[in-house]
């Protein structure tokens, strides 16, 4: 059975865009762009090409302001901000607000910087928290995890951190299931980070 085309408003077509590009940290305005897009959602285990997403953003001329996707693509879109669909996307993403937070009040670290053997806590609301060990550069292991998705022993990637602001987690794997998903912490409220510790590889504890 062919897959469906979506009937979806055009703005929020656009609202997805933006979204994706603040989700990126880059406009959407070259081929290089929309290949990196591409390397991105291949991370999460979802083959968009290049073509398929410069259609997505009108970035060819020849594309009509009729097109529309299809289900697949725009879905695969939306989880790569941690939405479960469509309908979860638009009624929780506030494009308004996200224009006015796009600027963070706070410190932020690549995670290509941090350290293998840190130790990443994370606080966010209401009453989320988890810690990481770094594993190597932008990977990390959940060592703890209360009240979020997260599970100790998850594999995770991320690019940085920001304070008070949301963290997205382009890649979760769970070992024990062979699970792969993206997830955002904070994703409303920001969340809160400190780095400290290190860790003792083969006794596989931590040390204040």
């Amino acid at each position: 059975m062919a897959e469906k085309h979506l009937q979806v408003n055009r703005d929020i077509i656009s609202k997805l865009c933006l979204a994706i590009e603040k989700r990126l940290g880059r406009k959407m305005s070259s081929p290089r762009d929309f290949e990196y897009l591409s390397e991105e959602m291949a991370k999460i285990g979802t083959r968009l090409s290049g073509s398929t997403l410069k259609r997505i953003w009108g970035y060819n001329r020849d594309v009509s302001d009729k097109y529309r996707p299809y289900r697949y693509t725009l879905i695969s879109l939306v989880n790569l901000l941690g939405y479960r669909d469509l309908d979860d996307f638009n009624r929780h993403y506030n494009n308004e607000s996200a224009i006015q937070s796009a600027e963070f009040k706070g410190d932020t670290i690549r995670t290509d910087d941090i350290m293998p053997g840190s130790i990443v806590e994370i606080r966010w609301a209401p009453d989320r928290r988890c810690s990481l060990v770094c594993l190597d550069k932008g990977l990390f292991k959940v060592a703890e995890s209360y009240h979020g998705r997260l599970r100790p022993g998850d594999i995770v990637r991320c690019m940085s951190l920001t304070q008070n602001a949301p963290l997205y987690f382009n890649e979760v794997t769970r070992p024990a299931t062979n699970e792969r998903f993206v997830y955002t912490a904070g994703q409303h409220t920001g969340i809160r980070y400190s780095i400290h510790g290190i860790i003792n590889s083969d006794e596989e504890c931590i040390i204040s």
